[in-house]
C-alpha cells in the first residue's frame, strides 16, 4: 500500500449532524493509541456552500485505516497548506510537510 493523503468532503448537513465531531473524536482516539506520531494529523479547510473538507496525511493509513475506510475518505494529492487549520495533530506538522 502507497502512503498517500486523504480527502472527505462534508456538506453543511453534515456538518450540522454532528459527523465532523464524529470523525473528529474517533481519528483523536487512534491518534492517542498509537501514540501521537509526528507525521499522523486531520487537517479541515472551509469547502464552497458551507461544508468542509478533511484532510488526513499519509501516516494515517498505518494508524486509522479503519476509520478512512469507514468514513469514505479517498486517496488525493497533498492539499495547498494555504486555509488548513490543524484538528487533530502536533503544531509542527507543518514543518513535516513541507520539508
Amino acid at each position: 500500500m502507497s502512503m498517500q493523503w486523504h480527502h472527505l468532503t462534508l456538506s453543511a448537513g453534515e456538518i450540522a449532524a454532528g459527523r465532523t465531531t464524529a470523525i473528529q473524536e474517533a481519528f483523536t482516539a487512534l491518534f492517542r493509541s498509537a501514540g501521537g506520531p509526528r507525521t499522523m494529523a486531520l487537517f479541515r479547510k472551509e469547502a464552497p456552500e458551507g461544508g468542509v473538507d478533511l484532510y488526513f496525511t499519509p501516516e494515517c493509513q498505518l494508524h486509522a485505516w479503519p476509520l478512512l475506510q469507514e468514513c469514505g475518505a479517498t486517496p488525493c494529492a497533498p492539499p495547498s497548506l494555504a486555509g488548513l487549520e490543524l484538528l487533530v495533530g502536533h503544531n509542527e506538522i507543518t514543518y513535516y510537510l513541507t520539508t
